[in-house]
């Protein structure tokens, strides 16, 4: 109702109005926003009062076909009313009484009861015509003139006995008979039902039952938005949990595995060199980033870069020479290769499954001709019969770090040699 679509974003002068199938429990608004109201649907809803619509001075046709409505109100002052569809409510024998609440709509032609409890009494279309004269169709049906006559003259006979059958079932007629307010327009609802032995709920058909289940969907499904939303904030990683960017190499600690990392999702391929003497680790990382911010480490058994303050770390198929390692940028693409000689050249690097580069990647078989050659310092492990990593972790991780700092070069990414 916050917007009226089709007639210039104007509600005040609305004469047609359609608010079905979205759970509504109360009837709120309408007569002080749209009191030009001519056609009103409001089915398949939770409505379990009429109510609030009395200022509709207008309203010729008012749907409220399946509802959780018991009685039937608050329309006497709808004037121009002319069409009620009730269909499928919880309109009962004691319920039945109060439609003579409607003698005061004049104009009153068509009337639909069907689907609710008190259809299924015996007199219960009698009582209706002979109660409303002014009726011209129940339910769909034409009420000729001698059926109209024929049901005032029994309806006094016909409210005796539904006055007796409801005291028979404990009912205070006079006070069904009455239009008053029913406790489902609150907000909080007993359980109808009970659990079986198996734990399973059962519960009776009524307006509080579809209430409650109603209820009861509406929070599930807030909670599975909920955890949805939770799920997704993660995923997306918003900007109240970005990562902290790092500033240097994390520390590996004696004994602690090597794990692959690759924070920036950075392209990358991990391949042995043509001639079989080394491994070659080649990183697409834009020809237009800065070369101060890159840090690559070389280690006998793993390679790390930290690229932006993003981590790439990758285990190696095999030894390598810290110390004889070399890195080259190409000036073309950006490309950084890192070219790590094996520690026994006559060793094959086995299958490299485990350093997999993303799809889409196009890697660079020989380098452009103009590079800028980066020199790797290295305090890398002596090579003898003890393995280079064991000696490496038992001096906590002596580093071979080329640090790519700013130089006074006119070009932005010349690496100057350490």
């Amino acid at each position: 109702m916050q917007r009226a679509e089709h007639n210039d974003g104007v509600l005040a002068t609305l004469e047609e109005v359609s608010l079905h199938q979205l759970n509504i429990e109360k009837i709120e608004g309408l007569g002080q926003l749209c009191k030009h109201l001519r056609i009103l649907y409001l089915q398949s809803n939770l409505i379990s009062k009429l109510e609030n619509i009395h200022k509709l001075k207008e309203l010729e046709y008012l749907n409220m076909a399946v509802n959780n409505l018991t009685k039937v109100q608050n329309l006497q002052r709808c004037e121009s009313l002319q069409k009620l569809d009730l269909t499928v409510n919880f309109l009962d024998k004691a319920g039945l009484l109060s439609v003579q609440s409607l003698q005061q709509n004049e104009h009153l032609s068509e009337l639909y009861l069907l689907g609710n409890p008190c259809a299924e009494w015996s007199g219960y279309r009698q009582f209706v015509v002979g109660t409303l004269p002014q009726l011209r169709k129940l339910d769909g049906k034409q009420i000729p003139p001698s059926e109209s006559i024929t049901a005032r003259q029994v309806l006094p006979s016909l409210q005796q006995l539904l006055r007796k059958e409801l005291l028979d079932e404990g009912i205070d007629p006079d006070a069904a008979a009455e239009v008053e307010d029913d406790s489902l327009g609150s907000e909080d609802i007993p359980e109808t039902g009970y659990r079986d032995e198996t734990g399973e709920m059962k519960r009776p058909w009524c307006p509080a039952t579809r209430l409650l289940e109603h209820r009861e969907t509406q929070a599930q499904a807030a909670e599975a938005e909920a955890r949805r939303k939770a799920q997704q904030k993660s995923y997306c990683n918003p900007d109240d949990a970005k990562p902290v960017l790092r500033e240097d190499f994390p520390t590996i600690l004696e004994g602690e595995e090597v794990r692959q990392k690759n924070e920036g999702q950075w392209s990358f391929s991990l391949l042995e060199s043509a001639d079989g003497s080394a491994v070659e680790l080649d990183v697409e990382i834009g020809r237009y980033m800065d070369t101060s911010l890159v840090k690559a480490d070389v280690q006998p058994s793993f390679v790390r870069l930290l690229i932006r303050g993003r981590l790439l770390q990758l285990r190696l198929p095999c030894e390598v020479r810290p110390d004889s390692s070399k890195a080259e940028r190409s000036t073309a693409t950006g490309h950084l290769l890192i070219t790590m000689p094996k520690e026994d050249g006559s060793s094959s690097a086995g299958l490299l499954a485990y350093a997999r580069p993303r799809s889409g990647f196009t890697g660079q078989s020989e380098m452009p001709t103009k590079i800028q050659p980066i020199t790797i310092r290295s305090t890398a492990a002596p090579s003898g019969s003890a393995s280079s990593m064991e000696h490496t972790q038992q001096q906590a991780v002596q580093k071979a770090v080329t640090h790519c700092l700013d130089s006074c070069n006119d070009d932005d990414d010349f690496l100057p040699e350490l």
